[in-house]
């Protein structure tokens, strides 16, 4: 069986996406995904990248482009009702080491609870009535969330990502090898299955004789 490291904040729809692809593969293809909540900010600042929203053009693109992509996989999806939103709460009630076996349901609670359902999930309140609803353990989940250790878990996930070479989310991790973004994941498929199209010699050799190109000032 494969494992998987799923990589993933609740500020991004592509993760969304991703999480709702990433189920069905798991059972076609035998596969065991451990869930990583991660910060998507200390990822863009570590490699000094502009998070899609601050870019105008490309926030409007890029809703367009999750309508278009979610209308084709007749898939519910609108936008939380604050975005950006901070995710903390909601990534730290999604760690292992807060939710334990519950994680998997947790997870799908809020990624329902924002991008189906348009709570603020910005809002610890919101979050946890949607976690009611379900019939989790709210009031225990929160408390453990604020508890050092919860803390301790998200950051190492964040510092786990960055040295794996994540700049962004979803990033998915199998053998060491990193699939990013929901468009990624038929690579991944092939990559799983033993037919990966990659050409691992010429990879090589592109990046050893590709020179970067010098930085001009305009």
């Amino acid at each position: 069986m494969k494992e998987l490291k799923f990589y993933f904040d609740f500020l991004s729809p592509f993760s969304y996406f991703a999480w709702a692809r990433t189920q069905k593969m798991a059972e076609e293809l035998n596969l065991k995904v451990h869930y990583h909540p991660v910060a998507l900010g200390p990822l863009l600042n570590h490699w000094q990248i502009k998070g899609p929203g601050e870019v105008t053009p490309k926030r409007e693109f890029l809703l367009k482009q999750c309508l278009r992509y979610a209308a084709s996989m007749d898939l519910p999806f609108t936008t939380p009702k604050t975005h950006p939103f901070n995710s903390l709460y909601a990534l730290r009630l999604a760690l292992k080491g807060v939710a334990g076996d519950h994680q998997e349901r947790v997870i799908e609670t809020l990624w329902k609870a924002g991008w189906q359902k348009r709570i603020d999930m910005g809002e610890p309140e919101e979050l946890l009535a949607e976690l009611r609803a379900q019939n989790l353990p709210a009031e225990e989940l929160y408390e453990k969330s604020f508890t050092k250790e919860a803390k301790v878990e998200l950051k190492k996930n964040i510092q786990e990502a960055i040295e794996f070479g994540a700049f962004g989310v979803p990033t998915m991790v199998v053998d060491n090898e990193l699939f990013w973004g929901n468009d990624s994941l038929n690579e991944l498929k092939n990559y799983i299955l033993g037919k990966d199209l990659l050409d691992r010699e010429k990879l090589e050799t592109l990046l050893a004789n590709t020179p970067r190109a010098a930085t001009q000032s305009l």
